[in-house]
């Protein structure tokens, strides 16, 4: 019978070659999209998973709170880790990783192997405990996992840069030189296999934690905090018990009494303005948006879900399609149906029939769905940022897809099977049988639901595409146009400065200045405490940022001087002097600020100038205090050229760093892409949302286009005796597009409100942001309704320009 039910089906598909091939487009498109959305979701909710008792491994977390504004950090003091572990029964191991490049090694470092003259730029450092690799689980290609950090001196890395540095060789015991500093060598004492793509950890090399100290008693001091804190809790803890009882421990026994000691007035309201809590190592990746500083890399929750209803509703539009066209093709099949029900046919042997003949089109639609992902594969990669393949190699894989083929097959057939299967022979085969009313409303309903969130996804696309030019275009507060970031210039050690005299002597350079701190991702961040002069023992301190500054990185960044002067060279009092930013200055309640004297761990500086407010984070944080000191931080040369010759003075600059350090490579970049990449998960969302907005109105488009057509088929008798009777072409296309535009406007009704409420509140998220004004809202709706009338006219012009007397010769 099976063998029955698909020689007719496969029949029916080739007799109405219009209907399937629309019906398996549609279906194929949403197939391919729910495959990629669902292996990127599925790649980003597996993060960390792969970590032996993941399920135990908590990450610590701040969360401060300050005029009504919370703070949510994940920076720790170094000795939390070992507190904690020696306090609580409940923790099995603890340990640090500190990547913060304001400190010596952690970030970005220049490398040369023993025996070897060339320098080698290499990032991912970061500094680590012994019990970081156990809580991780981290596997070694060479060496031994278990004291592999354990002395100190020593270095842990990643095989593919051992791979990189060393070929085929065993690196244990070789020697690496950081920054050429020859005299402090660090022995490689291990080889870890590469973290895979779906772990929060992403670093290629760990130096050894064991011996380190950032500046005398910083082991110890509880209120510097640099290090990330990982807790492995024994199985069965409490974990809401513990950080409850973690929280009041480390606040009253350790941390009010260090701050108070320390003559920090914000000690005494400690209790009540800061609290710890613990993030789970597999929330890292996705919940990790309310943290401050967290890195950039780390995805949103929110894009899983986003992305997720996306392909589901791109798949539903496709299943809508064919219950669309076949409810529409009733008329056509209805007298097949009255045959075979008077000839014995069961109503049970029609469902079959139909539903076989459903299940056959969409397992063909999702082999050829499969096909899509995997030619789109790449494209989706570059898209998303993420290393994602298709997984041929799962044994569940294609069962997966074939189950879900079986189950959208019968799920999108089993309404037509069931209105089909129903039909009154004796109806049907006296030319009685029509289309209800009930079955055209369900077609209306459906029409208006795939246009509804085909316009919710235009309007997406506006709103985020508006959100990253704004960012992108709007004023900073800085220059970042025509300026060339230099890399390793900390190489130059002391002939730094006479590196930048001779760049500024070269033909098309305005201005040079040195400095690693800058307003884009990856530069050096210092967060520090102020509070004005006799206000120590009164006020509480106000967090900033301290910057390390010469005197041309004003004027290199475009940034303006709202009151006071910049640094001089001629003034050796500079030294002791700083330049604040209004938001510092409005913290510290200094109405005229050029003049004072604020305090940062107990030594004066005199503000001598206030630079306008200018964003160094994304534009999601409000501008944050902001204090710059006078001196050099010599790992960035940042240049603004004068020239629209740029090649030519790239090729200068290079030739001029080829005679300061010919063995090493010369490496730049652009400002303005630096800023960027502040923002390429925005931009990532852009894309994703356009790319799946056109493929949704797409598939809409093409339900109703068919739809069109085979209406317009069924009412050919209807046309042609309403122009025998001098009906205009104006008459005949008004009668075929007017419902369908009905249609139309009804879904702009529904999905405007909709799309306007969801996109503010993802514009929530950004501190500074545009307003969604009414042009997006009805550009989004003329889109849509320009593509429904596109889309019908085809139809209704061909109907229009039918010969009315062909159609009724056999009347």
């Amino acid at each position: 019978m099976f063998k029955n039910y698909l020689k007719i089906a496969w029949r029916n598909l080739l007799k109405n070659r219009g209907f399937t091939v629309i019906n398996i487009a549609g279906l194929s498109i949403g197939v391919a999209a729910c495959i990629l959305i669902s292996i990127y979701i599925f790649h980003e909710t597996s993060y960390d998973k792969q970590v032996p008792g993941s399920e135990n491994v908590y990450r610590m977390i701040g969360t401060y709170i300050e005029d009504g504004r919370a703070e949510v950090g994940i920076h720790f003091s170094a000795n939390t880790a070992s507190t904690v572990l020696q306090d609580f029964a409940e923790v099995q191991n603890s340990g640090r990783l500190m990547a913060n490049g304001l400190f010596y090694g952690a970030g970005t470092n220049e490398i040369r192997i023993d025996g070897k003259a060339m320098q080698h730029h290499e990032e991912a450092f970061a500094y680590a405990d012994q019990s970081i690799l156990d809580i991780m689980g981290v596997s070694m290609v060479r060496g031994d996992a278990a004291t592999a950090l354990t002395e100190p001196k020593t270095i842990v890395i990643s095989e593919s840069k051992a791979r990189k540095h060393f070929g085929t060789a065993n690196p244990v015991g070789q020697v690496i030189y950081l920054n050429g500093d020859d005299e402090d060598p660090y022995r490689v004492n291990g080889v870890m296999k590469d973290f895979p793509s779906n772990s929060h950890l992403d670093y290629d090399f760990f130096l050894t934690m064991e011996g380190v100290e950032f500046g005398e008693g910083e082991q110890t001091r509880w209120f510097q905090s640099n290090y990330f804190t990982y807790l492995q809790l024994k199985p069965g803890t409490d974990v809401a018990a513990f950080e409850e009882k973690m929280s009041n421990r480390l606040i009253h026994t350790y941390l009010k009494p260090a701050y108070l000691s320390a003559g920090f007035v914000q000690g005494e309201t400690l209790e009540d303005q800061l609290n710890m809590s613990l993030q789970k190592l597999r929330d890292i990746n996705l919940y990790s948006a309310h943290i401050d500083y967290e890195s950039s890399s780390r995805n949103d929750i929110k894009i899983i879900w986003i992305f997720g209803i996306i392909a589901l509703f791109i798949l539903i539009i496709a299943s809508i399609n064919f219950v669309n066209l076949s409810t529409a093709k009733s008329v056509n099949r209805a007298k097949e149906v009255g045959v075979r029900k008077v000839v014995g046919s069961s109503r049970r042997y029609l469902i079959g029939q139909f539903l076989t003949e459903s299940a056959l089109i969409t397992v063909i639609a999702f082999g050829i769905g499969i096909v899509l992902s995997w030619l789109l594969m790449p494209l989706f990669r570059e898209m998303s940022g993420k290393h994602l393949i298709l997984p041929w190699s799962s044994p569940i894989f294609i069962p997966i897809v074939l189950l879900a083929a079986l189950a959208v097959g019968c799920l999108a057939g089993l309404y037509p099977s069931f209105y089909l299967s129903r039909f009154n022979p004796a109806k049907v085969l006296k030319g009685m049988m029509g289309q209800s009313k009930k079955t055209s409303g369900l077609r209306s309903g459906l029409v208006v639901f795939q246009f509804t969130i085909s316009i919710i996804l235009i309007i997406g696309t506006f709103i985020v595409n508006q959100q990253m030019d704004f960012i992108l275009n709007s004023k900073i507060g800085f220059e970042k146009e025509q300026v060339v970031q230099l890399y390793g210039t900390n190489m130059l050690n002391d002939k730094v400065s006479t590196f930048k005299d001779e760049l500024e002597n070269l033909n098309g350079v305005g201005s040079v200045t040195i400095s690693d701190y800058l307003p884009i991702e990856g530069a050096k961040r210092d967060g520090n405490s102020f509070v004005n002069e006799g206000r120590e023992q009164i006020d509480e301190t106000v967090g900033g940022q301290a910057w390390v500054i010469d005197e041309d990185y004003l004027e290199t960044l475009g940034m303006k001087l709202a009151a006071g002067r910049n640094f001089s060279e001629e003034r050796s009092a500079d030294d002791e002097a700083v330049i604040i930013n209004q938001a510092m200055a409005k913290k510290l309640n200094l109405s005229e600020p050029v003049g004072k004297r604020i305090s940062r761990f107990g030594q004066l500086y005199e503000v001598i100038g206030v630079v306008e407010d200018f964003n160094f984070n994304t534009m999601k944080q409000e501008v944050q205090p902001l204090c710059f000191f006078r001196g050099i931080s010599p790992s960035i040369i940042s240049v603004k050229a004068a020239t629209g010759d740029m090649p030519a003075l790239l090729t200068s600059m290079e030739a001029k760093w080829r005679q300061f350090m010919p063995n090493m490579a010369f490496r730049y970049a652009f400002m303005n892409d630096s800023f960027a990449k502040m923002y390429r998960n925005v931009s990532r969302i852009r894309t994703i949302f356009l790319s799946f907005a056109i493929l949704a109105i797409f598939v809409a488009c093409l339900g109703l286009f068919a739809l069109s057509a085979f209406l317009v088929e069924q009412r050919k008798k209807e046309i042609s005796i309403r122009m025998v009777l001098g009906a205009s072409f104006q008459n005949i296309y008004k009668l075929l597009s007017l419902n369908f535009l009905k249609l139309v406007g009804l879904a702009i009704l529904i999905a405007v409100p909709i799309g306007w409420y969801a996109m503010s509140r993802w514009l929530e998220d950004f501190a500074y942001k545009i307003t969604i004004g009414w042009e997006i809202l009805s550009g989004a709706a003329l889109i849509a309704l320009f593509i429904a009338i596109v889309t019908i006219s085809y139809q209704s012009i061909g109907a229009a320009l039918i010969q009315p007397l062909k159609n009724l010769r056999s009347e």
